[in-house]
């Protein structure tokens, strides 16, 4: 996989060295708590009251070189780094935060001759952030390699490379610099960043979440941590956590364009299209720069009745990426809402003739079909109704990820999506749509379900556990702790089902 080298750079540098700051307090005896708490105003404040009583104090000098840089104020930094350096106080340290403040300056050569001659994993660190920024891709991973290979193991370092890596499409390669980073660092914000987009890139957002999670307990003010966290709640459909964490986003940064979409994206949740356009419209001339925003906008345009503004953002984006069923099933409606029947089959029926067409793609072929008089119109409808085991196996998949992913609409959608075009009613698909459901808080849905599963599979632990917890949970107890005592003799080595029974056992 390619990458532009500016996107590289981007990943890298300004990941790398970002971070936010909570609301400042101006207390000197709180300076050096403040730092070790993420508080940075705060620490700048303190240190600058401190620094005007010993203004030659090199420790202060340098904790307060550190503020600047994590503020992102690499002119601050510099200042201070100049005092010390006064001072006659040259410590290796103190040139590898000159190389972090330099790249915050953006002059990247100031920066590699800052660490000249540092045989240490943060002068490799900034040295391939510097090659980064100039565009020098393999000189930069050489840069990395470098830093891992120290005998002690630098936690920043390796989370830079974590990113690095995966900007290159190697998420092997960056889930094993993540946990390095974690396992040199436990309480490094940067490990747990790098581990978080990995869990990302793999799609496994609860992992993401908690790796988010850890980051804002070390700092709570966090941009990124923040940010991020919000994005993986939009992912995993917890709108109700995400949108005040959205609102806080967008009062701090405005101008964010993924703090807009996330807005969008809350928006279009409640079908409310008028606002997804009018967020995203002041970013139509940078759609080309963001994919996400184009696709937001582009629908919510075909959903205002405007498909021909649609098309005129969306078509360009199947051209580049026609393996994007979601979006090619957007651009199909957007031609039959423009009255282009021909076009909309053209697109749609790519996947229509797919065993594993989905009921909304040949619908919509159906629709396109008898706009055109074809006789394809009644094919298409009829296979709509139909299951084939390839569509079930697609649809499965993507359930599952679902519920692992904890994304309970999805994965209520998808489950009964399974049940209404099939004829069977499968034991654990029962089961997991009852979970869904019971987790979307329709408990009375979900225990119907459960017992329906029960019923056609009696001997499975993982089917009387749910059933037992739901009947636990809706009232009927002494019922739920006997499935629940079956559960557990089924599988006594189960922990999750012994601390159920546990739990409805307890009066």
């Amino acid at each position: 996989m390619t990458t532009p080298k500016s996107v590289l750079s981007l990943l890298a540098i300004a990941a790398s060295l970002a971070a936010c700051s909570p609301d400042p307090e101006s207390s000197f005896a709180r300076g050096q708590e403040a730092f070790a708490q993420h508080d940075y105003r705060t620490a700048r404040v303190a240190l600058i009251a401190g620094l005007r009583e010993r203004p030659e104090d090199g420790d202060m000098l340098a904790m307060l070189a550190q503020t600047q840089i994590a503020l992102g104020d690499g002119e601050g930094a510099v200042v201070s780094l100049d005092r010390l350096s006064a001072l006659g106080d040259d410590r290796p340290e103190h040139a590898i935060l000159r190389g972090e403040a330099e790249i915050l300056r953006g002059r990247y050569e100031e920066a590699t001759n800052a660490v000249e001659g540092l045989d240490l994993a943060g002068a490799d660190r900034i040295r391939a952030l510097s090659l980064l920024a100039s565009g020098e891709i393999d000189a930069a991973a050489e840069a990395f390699a470098t830093g891992e290979s120290r005998s002690t193991p630098d936690a920043r370092l390796l989370a830079s490379y974590s990113r690095f890596e995966l900007a290159r499409g190697d998420k092997e390669r960056a889930a094993n610099l993540a946990a390095q980073a974690l396992r040199a660092d436990d309480t490094s914000i940067d490990a747990y960043l790098a581990s978080a987009l990995v869990s990302r890139s793999r799609s496994k957002l609860p992992a993401a979440l908690r790796s988010y999670e850890k980051a804002l307990g070390l700092h709570p003010a966090n941009f990124e941590a923040r940010l991020g966290k919000a994005q993986v709640l939009v992912e995993m459909e917890d709108f109700q956590s995400a949108k005040p964490l959205v609102g806080e986003l967008a009062k701090e940064a405005p101008e964010n364009r993924s703090i807009e979409l996330l807005r969008a994206k809350l928006a279009a949740r409640e079908e409310d299209w008028a606002k997804v356009r009018d967020i995203l419209q002041r970013y139509e001339p940078e759609m080309d720069e963001s994919p996400g925003l184009r696709l937001a906008y582009g629908e919510a345009q075909l959903e205002l009745g405007y498909p021909v503004q649609s098309l005129a953002l969306l078509q360009p984006m199947l051209n580049a990426n026609q393996a994007q069923r979601e979006l090619r099933l957007l651009v199909a409606r957007a031609h039959l809402a423009s009255g282009n029947a021909r076009e909309a089959l053209d697109t749609i029926e790519l996947v229509a003739i797919r065993p594993d067409a989905r009921a909304e793609e040949l619908t919509l072929a159906s629709e396109a079909a008898k706009a055109l008089g074809s006789p394809k119109a009644a094919e298409y409808r009829t296979r709509a109704g139909e299951i084939t085991p390839q569509w079930v196996g697609g649809e499965l998949a993507k359930a599952d990820q679902a519920l692992r992913n904890r994304q309970w609409e999805s994965a209520e959608a998808s489950y009964e999506a399974i049940l209404d075009r099939g004829s069977a009613r499968n034991a654990m698909v029962l089961n997991n749509l009852a979970y869904a459901k019971s987790r979307l808080g329709k408990k009375e849905e979900a225990l119907k379900l459960a017992l329906e599963a029960v019923e056609a599979s009696p001997e499975n632990a993982s089917i009387l556990d749910t059933a037992g917890t739901l009947l636990v949970e809706t009232g009927s107890r002494e019922r739920g702790v006997s499935m629940l005592e079956k559960a557990a003799a089924l599988e006594p080595d189960n922990a999750r089902i012994a601390r159920r029974l546990a739990a409805a056992r307890k009066p």
